[in-house]
């Protein structure tokens, strides 16, 4: 797959203020191949925290690492930095960063669009607060 060729495309969508935001999020990954689904993942990453997932199959082994950390410093003080670093068989790493609003919904999508408008190469990830009832 060639993902260094790709184009990127960031959204950030606000899920509105919240008095006790949540500390941690839901982090879903979607990698399309040839407009397949090849990898599906999803899992539950904290702040201050990491989430890896790793799938080996007959295609070769995909690895996704995560960190979402406050940000340090003079920046605002409800700011999370998302890291991720994509590996995906011999394809380029891919490694995504954003820096996000406490208690926001998060999407990046790196791809590339078929003749029908939908992702024909590429990887949708997405972090969504998880809210819990206190």
């Amino acid at each position: 797959m060639m993902l260094s060729a790709l184009a990127l495309a960031l959204s950030m969508i606000v899920t509105g203020p919240s008095d006790h935001a949540p500390a941690r999020y839901e982090l879903d990954l979607s990698l399309m191949r040839d407009g397949e689904p090849a990898v599906l993942a999803k899992t539950i990453i904290v702040e201050d925290g990491t989430a890896n997932v790793t799938i080996n199959d007959a295609s070769g082994t995909f690895e996704m690492n995560a960190s979402l950390n406050p940000v340090q410093g003079d920046a605002d003080v409800d700011a999370l930095s998302l890291y991720v670093t994509i590996n995906d068989g011999d394809a380029q790493p891919q490694e995504p960063h954003l820096l996000i609003k406490r208690g926001q919904t998060a999407r990046v999508v790196i791809g590339q669009e078929g003749p029908d408008g939908k992702m024909s190469e590429g990887l949708t990830l997405t972090l969504t607060p998880i809210q819990t009832d206190d």
